[in-house]
């Protein structure tokens, strides 16, 4: 039973579309009911012997791969890679674990809620899937070149010109594994998530990507801008940063600013203004809003009650919660639920 593989992507594209094809149909079937008049959408069943779940390849715009990953792996499943500069990749994980190892980086594990974008320069190494590892996950695969018309009228030059000219450091993060805020996980919840029919499913796909795109190019200029304007240095970013994390930790006894303050020794009007900055709101209108957005992918995702949900995301209150819930996205839970499901199905 063979359990390693090789992806070289030097060759262009097409190749390497074809070499994903080739591997995956020798431990995965093609979904009998699949219609290949354009090839748009191929699902590959695991085949019972290597583990469970499926793996589903949507071709969008420009040759763009987009591609959603549900397995179990009954062995370690290796897949070695040569990449060239002009690969791109960003790979989203929904929940489980992947590991990675890169000959110029080491070893990473990308878990739930975890982005990594690619490096724009030629590597190698190997992605390991565990056996009995669950992994699901999304990856937005192309050429560079391909994924210029994403852009819009502002052209890749706007990727280039933001997340390709971060500091080394911060660089290096996007590639091991950043966590994501609520609002872009939703995005990748919904793709995981959707069940439209092919032709709408593409280009539904293809609006979504663009979303993601813009999402974490904005985060970037805006943030840097106002740092910049802060003469923020590198210890107070990264003190700043950890706030999130904080709230996140005393959901029902949120720290005050001037605690904040003291705990990560940080001058306070420093700390609220450079958090505004950072993250473009007020600290706790700020975590108000990740939580309900994070209620609203557990309303998604979960099979949870509107009770449980409340608490899980700091309101002892459900009445609270609701009333705060249809405040920031104009709908109850509940209805927000429904009205979800019935847009994918």
């Amino acid at each position: 039973m063979k359990n390693k593989f090789h992806i070289n992507t030097k060759q262009g594209c097409s190749s390497m579309i074809m070499q994903y094809s080739s591997i995956r149909t020798q431990f995965a079937t093609i979904r009998d009911s699949m219609n290949f008049s354009n090839e748009k959408e191929v699902i590959y069943d695991i085949k019972p012997q290597y583990g469970k779940g499926c793996i589903k390849f949507y071709k969008l715009m420009g040759n763009v791969m987009l591609i959603i990953y549900d397995t179990i792996f009954n062995h370690d499943m290796i897949t070695e890679f040569d990449l060239s500069e002009e690969y791109f990749e960003i790979e989203y994980c929904v929940d489980g674990c992947l590991n990675i190892h890169e000959d110029k980086v080491g070893n990473m594990c990308l878990s739930k809620n975890a982005l990594s974008i690619s490096m724009s320069r030629e590597t190698c190494g190997r992605v390991v899937n565990c056996a009995g590892q669950k992994y699901q996950g999304i990856s937005i695969t192309a050429e560079k070149s391909a994924i210029a018309s994403y852009f819009g009228s502002c052209g890749i030059e706007l990727w280039e010109d933001t997340i390709e000219k971060l500091e080394n450091e911060l660089r290096n993060q996007y590639y091991q594994g950043i966590n994501v805020s609520p609002e872009i996980a939703n995005i990748f919840l919904q793709i995981f998530n959707c069940t439209l029919p092919e032709k709408s499913k593409i280009l539904f796909f293809e609006s979504k990507v663009m979303e993601i795109l813009s999402k974490i190019v904005s985060y970037e200029i805006l943030g840097t801008n106002k740092i910049n304007q802060l003469q923020l240095d590198e210890f107070e970013i990264n003190q700043i940063k950890k706030i999130p994390e904080v709230l996140m930790k005393n959901l029902y006894e949120l720290p005050t600013v001037n605690i904040l303050s003291k705990q990560l020794a940080i001058n306070k009007n420093k700390l609220a203004k450079g958090f505004k900055a950072i993250y473009g709101d007020t600290i706790f209108r700020y975590h108000r809003k990740i939580c309900l957005e994070r209620a609203a992918i557990l309303l998604l995702d979960t099979d949870k009650s509107i009770n449980e949900i409340a608490l899980d995301v700091g309101y002892s209150n459900p009445s609270n919660f609701c009333y705060a819930f249809k405040k920031e996205f104009g709908v109850t839970p509940l209805q927000y639920k429904d009205d979800s499901l019935k847009l994918v199905n």
